[in-house]
């Protein structure tokens, strides 16, 4: 059985979603002793290679009948490695801040690496729906924001990483949010990270 944390903030230690992150897999490691543990950061290039115009002419050359290059399989040896670590993983743990409302730029990278036609989902072109084509696993989101609740008309982030995983086929996805993390002092910011403890604990004993 193994875990792979994918990490969506570039603050290391300082970084509150990676705080919660690490509070959670705390008490994951003590139930689950033996599970392997995995980490990818998003803002490392190595983990997280670029996609651009000779991916996308790649990745679309099947959809339009065209032939693809000896460029474009070359770049896409990196992105097939990404989605074959991604889907080896039994359980997936996603820690990421709010930017602008939405993901951070690393994370988009990142997903976008992913979501592939024909690789990880599917479409049907009479009823224009996306087909998940990897197994369904758990997806634990831990969520950092300073101020937009998730019921907020301005929150980009939680909605599109549930339909980017449930667009996969993975819909069992858990969420914890922590909506309000800018306070006036670093205690009183701790003490909010802080009190996400329990529901933490609650969330790695039943991932």
């Amino acid at each position: 059985m193994n875990v792979l944390h994918i990490s969506g903030s570039p603050k290391g230690e300082r970084s509150d979603s990676r705080k919660l992150a690490a509070r959670f897999l705390e008490r994951y490691r003590v139930r689950h002793p033996s599970h392997d543990i995995r980490h990818v950061d998003v803002f490392d290039g190595r983990a997280n290679p670029g996609f651009g115009a000779v991916h996308a002419f790649h990745k679309l050359a099947p959809l339009f009948g065209e032939p693809q290059t000896a460029e474009g399989k070359r770049a896409w040896v990196a992105t097939e490695r990404l989605i074959g670590d991604f889907d080896r993983a039994d359980k997936i743990l996603l820690s990421c801040p709010m930017w602008n409302y939405s993901v951070p730029w690393a994370m988009k990278r990142y997903l976008d690496n992913l979501m592939q036609p024909g690789r990880t989902f599917g479409f049907d072109a009479e009823t224009r729906q996306h087909i998940g084509l990897l197994r369904d696993r758990p997806v634990q989101l831990i969520l950092t924001r300073s101020s937009t609740d998730e019921d907020d008309r301005t929150d980009f982030q939680l909605p599109y990483l549930r339909h980017v995983f449930e667009a996969m086929g993975l819909a069992d996805i858990r969420v914890l949010s922590a909506c309000a993390t800018t306070w006036r002092s670093a205690e009183d910011r701790q003490a909010y990270i802080d009190s996400f403890t329990p529901q933490l604990e609650h969330a790695a004993d039943a991932l």
